[in-house]
């Protein structure tokens, strides 16, 4: 199965344990893929484990209604975090 969220640009594949690959047919209709049609997979990019610029890296990966809600939990509970921490100098 493939190890990324679910995108429009993007095929769900299982490899067995024979190393045979499927893709379900659902998949295939899902992006208008008609028999006999030949595809090439590309094996995605391993990111990096040094340093570097990561922006963008994670996007895609978090549906943006888990993000907006994140968003709105961490202005809701603002006050109590900053009376939590107390003084802080800086």
């Amino acid at each position: 199965m493939s190890t990324t969220p679910e995108t429009a640009d993007s095929f769900e594949v299982v490899v067995s344990s024979d190393g045979s690959l499927t893709v379900p047919a659902a998949e295939l209709a899902r992006h208008g893929v008609r028999p006999g049609t030949h595809l090439r997979l590309v094996k995605p990019e391993v990111a990096s484990r040094r340093g570097g610029r990561s922006a963008g890296k994670l996007a895609g990966l978090v549906p943006d209604e888990v993000i907006e809600a994140w968003s709105q939990a961490l202005d809701d509970d603002r006050p109590e975090r900053r009376s939590a921490l107390g003084p802080v100098a800086g």
